[in-house]
């Protein structure tokens, strides 16, 4: 980001004093904390939703591939059944002929 320096600082709080007088400098300094306590808590709050709806699409994703292999299996799994099927029908039959 950037950072400030002693003289930046200084500069700060000296124009700071002048716009806003030196009573009312301790309640716009709390003002200022506040709202940027408030908008590094929105800002937390931002990203965990986007980490949740992140991982919710993620986990969505693992289980459209889970299905999707599911269903291959259970294919190959007739297809394997069907051909065990054929082959023991082919060899009952051979074992009958002789």
């Amino acid at each position: 980001m950037f950072s400030l320096g002693w003289m930046e600082m200084s500069i700060i709080l000296i124009v700071c004093i002048i716009l806003v007088g030196p009573k009312e400098l301790p309640v716009v300094i709390k003002t200022i904390k506040s709202v940027i306590s408030n908008i590094r808590g929105l800002s937390r709050e931002f990203t965990k939703t986007v980490e949740e709806v992140t991982e919710f699409s993620e986990i969505k994703d693992i289980k459209k591939e889970i299905l999707n292999t599911k269903e291959v299996i259970t294919k190959e799994g007739k297809d394997l059944d069907e051909f065990i099927d054929k082959n023991n029908k082919d060899i009952l039959d051979l074992e009958k002929d002789v």
